[in-house]
């Protein structure tokens, strides 16, 4: 099966790759949001737009019923929601085929604050801080778009950290791993060592809950 990846991530390209798909990347600019605020505004914002008799205030990447999947989503999971849903509308406009689209977007959330990607080794080492000994959750928003059908779903692992020493701390950011993975840390490479167990999916925190998006794809076929 042939799918286009609406991400740069090889992360995510590998894991559809296990699979056995064929895998297209065309990652294309999206203005994402950061924090809940910004999303919740781009929300009402939209509200307003699909309100308005006015066509020059239409989102030219969203629709409608992208409004009404969306609002199913609070705080944090909007987010990621809305990021991904925008990337994925983003690739599908300019393909314009009937290959199947997937797009992600995956967060780290510490109680009620997200952690992005570093932005220089000190503020990494900053997040590896608060992760220490705490336990944090990683959202993923899987989209997938197939002709003129789109699920969404946020899919959560619950994420537990040992205990870093600063030394530990240091030696890992030194490496560079950490300053652009969200949250400073990558599962999937030297990161795992910082890490004493997860509840839920080990892909999700590698960027793609793998098992979710297969059966997203294989439900949308079955409807159409």
């Amino acid at each position: 099966m042939k799918i286009i990846l609406a991400s740069g991530s090889p992360r995510r390209y590998d894991l559809l790759k296990q699979i056995g798909w064929d895998v297209e990347v065309r990652s294309l600019p999206f203005a994402e949001v950061e924090t809940v605020n910004e999303a919740m505004e781009q929300l009402i914002q939209l509200r307003k737009n699909f309100l308005s008799a006015d066509s020059t205030q239409q989102d030219v990447t969203f629709c409608e019923k992208d409004l009404v999947l969306l609002s199913q989503y609070r705080d944090a999971e909007l987010v990621c929601a809305y990021n991904a849903l925008g990337k994925g509308k983003a690739a599908a406009a300019v393909t314009r085929t009937w290959t199947p689209v997937i797009a992600a977007d995956t967060i780290v959330v510490l109680g009620n604050k997200i952690l992005g990607k570093p932005t220089d080794p000190d503020n990494a080492k900053d997040m590896l801080r608060q992760l220490s000994g705490n336990v944090h959750e990683v959202k993923t928003a899987a989209v997938v778009l197939y002709r003129d059908k789109t699920m969404l779903q946020v899919i959560t692992t619950r994420v537990h950290f040992r205990k870093l020493t600063e030394k530990r701390i240091d030696r890992y950011v030194s490496t560079g791993e950490p300053l652009d993975k969200a949250g400073a840390y990558g599962i999937q490479g030297k990161g795992v060592a910082l890490v004493a167990r997860i509840e839920g999916s080990y892909d999700n925190v590698v960027g793609l809950p793998l098992i979710t998006v297969y059966n997203m794809l294989m439900k949308l076929q079955e409807v159409t």
